[in-house]
């Protein structure tokens, strides 16, 4: 059975941050794998504007191409409609049951994460590893909120030690708009 981690986002643009979040989980919990997969019509973005999806999916591709242990999984690119977490964790499931899924997202999710659309079936479907955001985190309190939610919703959450890396695709796009480098901010 693989352990695969997936980094889920928008991606728009895909940056260093998000590069580096699936190296770290990758080396910290033995994964087989991350799996990179771009949201097609995020619910939460659904009055801003956004990349068109193909796009964001071939930026991405173009990005993890280098790293042996990275892929890309277009599941919520090719699905119709807003989508909600729960629904593609059981499709993961459903499609390879021969693996392990450990959803991987910023201390900032884990803070929110009760609020999400049942919770409790992303936890019965996978795995959570919740990285912490650097000197400016917790990462004793985010055990406490992790232990309590496992406790509430069942399953499993792992806190990952990982550096405050301040980079944001909302900086990066409007860097670009000032004509301004994002050199070494994306791959």
């Amino acid at each position: 059975m693989k352990k695969i981690g997936i980094v889920g986002g928008t991606f728009d643009p895909i940056h260093i941050g998000h590069i580096l979040l699936g190296e770290w989980a990758y080396e910290q919990f033995a994964l087989d794998e991350v799996w990179f997969m771009p949201a097609g019509m995020p619910y939460f973005k659904k009055d801003k504007k956004v990349t068109p999806a193909e796009e964001r999916l071939e930026s991405v591709r173009r990005a993890v191409s280098s790293f042996s242990y990275m892929k890309v999984c277009d599941l919520e690119v090719k699905r119709e409609g807003r989508t909600y977490t729960y629904e593609t964790v059981e499709e993961l499931n459903r499609l390879y049951p021969d693996n392990r899924f450990c959803f991987i997202f910023g201390e900032d999710c884990l803070d929110t994460f009760e609020t999400w659309k049942e919770p409790g079936r992303i936890l019965a479907g996978c795995e959570i590893i919740a990285a912490t955001r650097g000197a400016a985190s917790d990462p004793e309190k985010m055990k406490e909120k992790a232990s309590e939610l496992c406790e509430k919703l069942g399953g499993v959450i792992h806190v990952m030690e990982f550096p405050a890396i301040d980079i944001s695709s909302t900086m990066i796009r409007e860097r670009i708009a000032k004509g301004l480098s994002v050199k070494y901010l994306v791959p």
